[in-house]
């Protein structure tokens, strides 16, 4: 008996498993002790009842499946419109980003940020090391890749691939901040980033190299040497895409011919046509008027006055839309005589 007694008393006893929490309370219930966090620090107007109701939702329950849904969303909902600009998810994103220990915290607060950081650091370590080089010169630059070979031109090139990359990073981690900073940051555009940063390294080297020196002589960029061309072709790749839109419009324009011809005799032919209706219409006005006084005669009832009135007015409205009947005559139908 106590044999059984104390196999029974050893047997492993099954562990009761817990339910799963739901993604969606879990959502709730995070992203409302984010943005109470974040309203808190901020000192933004939030009701004390509002924070005191969601810490004895929080403080209530074991887990998240036992968290009354309704109140926790009308929650998310009034603490959403309270930080308003920012987000719910870029809120929540910061607060768990400034609550984890990451070793590098100085370089940003999310990825994206540390991402470009970095890659900025390590552009402008490369312009400096290549910039160290005896082949980098203004003279090897000025050259281009037609006049150069050989190692003097793969170290100008890369040279200026990484000051155009400088650019590039620049103005991408200055866009990404402005979001950060406002709490706005959605991460799903972070592939758009890293796409602006190639495209700003390519933009660089098609603006230095790609296009004529002969573009940049009549404005105010004559005087600005490869390098800092790179630099700008990086930091704005859509003013480099504009510019080639502009050179490809030209080209359509020199090989279909000048189309604004045809367009100002379009223009003027329409001119011309509306003139000849206003002048037609002005004419049919002018002939109606002289008939509705002529008709207006001693022996013309009040009663039958009133309706030549209405009679013209509704001819007036109709001849203002092309698509009516043309106007009763005014003639028919002469007013009664008593």
């Amino acid at each position: 008996m106590i044999r059984l007694r104390l196999a029974h008393s050893l047997r492993p006893r099954a562990v009761p498993q817990t339910q799963p929490i739901p993604p969606l309370a879990e959502q709730l219930r995070e992203e409302c002790e984010a943005m109470a966090r974040f309203a808190l620090h901020h000192g933004l107007p939030v009701t004390p009842e509002l924070i005191a109701q969601l810490g004895a939702l929080i403080d209530g329950q074991t887990s998240a499946h036992a968290t009354p849904h309704h109140a926790l969303a009308a929650i998310h909902r009034k603490l959403a419109a309270a930080i308003a600009p920012a987000t719910p998810q870029a809120v929540t994103l910061l607060d768990a980003q400034h609550r984890s220990d990451h070793p590098f915290p100085w370089l940003g607060p999310v990825p994206l940020i540390r991402l470009l950081t970095s890659a900025a650091i390590v552009f402008l370590i490369a312009v400096i090391a290549t910039g160290m080089s005896p082949d980098v010169s203004s003279a090897n630059i000025d050259r281009g890749f037609l006049d150069s070979d050989g190692a003097p031109l793969l170290w100008n090139t890369l040279f200026l691939l990484f000051c155009a990359g400088l650019g590039a990073s620049f103005a991408t981690l200055f866009q990404a901040h402005r979001y950060v900073a406002a709490s706005t940051y959605d991460p799903k555009y972070d592939a758009s980033y890293c796409a602006r940063l190639i495209l700003g390294v390519i933009a660089g080297l098609i603006l230095v190299e790609m296009l004529p020196a002969q573009v940049f002589d009549r404005g105010s960029m004559h005087s600005f040497g490869k390098p800092a061309l790179a630099m700008l072709g990086g930091f704005s790749a859509t003013a480099v895409h504009r510019l080639l839109q502009r050179l490809v419009d030209a080209l359509e324009t020199l090989v279909r011919g000048d189309r604004s011809a045809d367009t100002d005799a379009a223009m003027q032919a329409y001119r011309a046509r509306a003139a000849s209706e206003r002048t037609q219409w002005q004419s049919e006005l002018a002939a109606n008027l002289i008939e509705l006084q002529q008709s207006f005669d001693g022996t013309a009832s009040p009663e039958a006055m009133r309706k030549r009135l209405a009679d013209f007015t509704r001819a007036m409205l109709a001849a203002s839309d092309p698509a009516a009947a043309p106007p009763p005559s005014l003639s028919a139908g002469g007013p009664s005589k008593e």
